[in-house]
């Protein structure tokens, strides 16, 4: 099988290479001190090439391989050419300074995506969020108060990242539970009215549903997470948590992606879908603007 097509980006690939380079590893018996001993590498080099931190060039590719006598022309013709489309630019490298390395791979992942399901009790999803909620949930956390340059090249990032989801022509099914606590968790009415609206209009795009505060009164202890499914058998799912106040964690263990999996498959199920959602927003946003102040 050609493990290089399918058009994805830097990320997947990077992790479809590290894969297929530790079970080669494991296949030959071999230890990491052992690849470290042979290619008179760091400890730490070897490390990093397996759990996908850093990229490895072609050169030391082709060292690595012969050194596992991989001899299938094929089999190595396709390892190099996963390495290099794992080098190639991150569609969003302009920002990598401003983010962690963990979101930059989240960022990947959800751009190589088949299908976006997302749940936060407490926030709009990123997604879904206008600039001005973007920018009050950016500032809202320490390391972005006074750093102004930091905070507006977060936002305009999530701005990007939905252009990417929404708008390109390789489109994926986005699902999201949208619990009724976030919309109702910020005190800026005029704000939440234009949030309410950004979500309505979004509609089109994806599979939306509402989970009622009062149906899933036990949904807060899931905790917010984002699961990315993907249509090839060599890039498993992933379930990236929210770290905050402005980080993710990726979580790749089959079993515990299997459980965020029928996690929110139990959401979803609770929740309003279609027309019923739909009411349930614009009934939410008819009771802020009866509250608003003349």
């Amino acid at each position: 099988m050609d493990v290089t097509t399918g058009g994805q980006g830097p990320t997947t690939n990077r992790r479809r290479l590290r894969l297929l380079l530790r079970q080669l590893r494991l296949d030959r018996g071999l230890s990491l001190e052992d690849v470290r001993q042979e290619m008179d590498w760091s400890l730490s080099k070897v490390t990093r090439i397996e759990n996908g931190s850093v990229s490895i060039s072609v050169n030391d590719l082709r060292a690595l391989l012969d050194f596992y006598q991989l001899r299938d022309a094929a089999e190595v013709r396709d390892l190099l050419g996963l390495a290099r489309l794992a080098r190639r630019r991150h569609w969003a490298a302009e920002y990598r300074e401003f983010v962690s390395p963990s979101y930059m791979d989240f960022l990947g992942y959800e751009d190589d995506s088949c299908r976006i399901s997302q749940y936060h009790p407490f926030l709009i999803p990123g997604l879904l969020q206008t600039e001005s909620y973007a920018r009050l949930v950016v500032t809202t956390g320490p390391q972005y108060r006074v750093d102004n340059a930091a905070a507006g090249a977060r936002v305009q990032l999530r701005l990007a990242r939905q252009d990417r989801v929404f708008a390109q022509p390789r489109r994926r099914e986005v699902r999201i539970v949208l619990d009724e606590r976030a919309l109702k968790s910020v005190e800026n009415t005029e704000l939440m009215l234009a949030q309410i609206d950004q979500i309505l209009s979004r509609l089109p795009d994806l599979d939306l549903v509402v989970l009622r505060r009062d149906t899933a009164a036990n949904s807060v202890l899931v905790g917010p997470f984002s699961l990315h499914e993907f249509d090839s058998d060599v890039d498993p799912d992933v379930v990236y948590l929210d770290n905050l106040p402005d980080d993710v964690a990726l979580v790749e263990d089959h079993a515990v992606v299997a459980g965020y999996k029928a996690s929110f498959e139990d959401l979803y199920r609770q929740a309003a879908a279609g027309d019923d959602a739909r009411r349930l927003l614009v009934g939410i946003g008819a009771s802020l603007r009866e509250q608003a102040p003349a």
